[in-house]
């Protein structure tokens, strides 16, 4: 870690949503969500309120949406939907659950499983074809802000597929780095160094301004 701060970003998972107890592969179903994810939308936007946020940036999709809207209030500012953001696209999958998509397709979920990086539905999306779509947007985000602290609300595909980026890590691996609902975590910048990421949990998560003395706010 070398040399002055600049971009810092706060990478924001949606809340829960309306089918999660059924566990769905949602992509580019427009899924409202839960009361809970509702709840967990405004404790993060209360928690962040009084941090330097310049711009807000989420999906295009209703479940990232509500999660800006609120942080948006709180800062006074407009948030920016950006299409390229949306989950992958899980094609004939759209909206069935784990045990639907067993029972209809158990021998392409096993397919899935063991070749994450090139593996799509029919009419979806690969990862690696999800890394082309979401990384060229990111890296457009941050040359826009250099030296401001935004945040990115958006799915887990995505933030695990950014923060791969940023770490340097293999797709195939993508699920090693686990994000809940409503998790925050944040990726700063340093002029003339590596990028800083700090993994956060959704369910107690210490959000700190940057160079904060104590560096903890929490959302329980």
């Amino acid at each position: 870690m070398n040399g002055k701060t600049a971009c810092r970003i706060y990478l924001i998972r949606h809340g829960e949503t309306a089918n999660a107890g059924e566990v769905c592969f949602n992509g580019h179903f427009d899924v409202d969500l839960s009361d809970q994810g509702k709840a967990q939308s405004r404790r993060i936007a209360e928690a962040l309120k009084n941090l330097p946020i310049k711009a807000i940036y989420s999906s295009d999709l209703k479940r990232t949406q509500i999660g800006a809207q609120y942080v948006a209030v709180e800062h006074d500012l407009k948030h920016t939907p950006c299409e390229e953001l949306r989950e992958l696209a899980f094609g004939d999958w759209e909206g069935l659950s784990v045990a639907e998509v067993n029972r209809k397709y158990p021998d392409k979920l096993k397919e899935r499983l063991n070749n994450i990086e090139q593996f799509h539905v029919e009419g979806g999306e690969s990862f690696f074809q999800l890394r082309d779509r979401v990384i060229p947007k990111f890296n457009e985000i941050i040359s826009m802000h250099p030296h401001d602290s935004i945040i990115i609300l958006c799915h887990g595909g995505v933030i695990r597929t950014i923060l791969a980026h940023v770490l340097e890590v293999p797709i195939k691996n993508l699920f090693r780095i686990n994000q809940h609902y409503a998790s925050v975590n944040i990726i700063q910048y340093y002029e003339g160094g590596d990028p800083v990421v700090e993994l956060m949990s959704g369910s107690h998560v210490n959000i700190h301004p940057p160079d904060s003395p104590d560096k903890k706010m929490s959302i329980q």
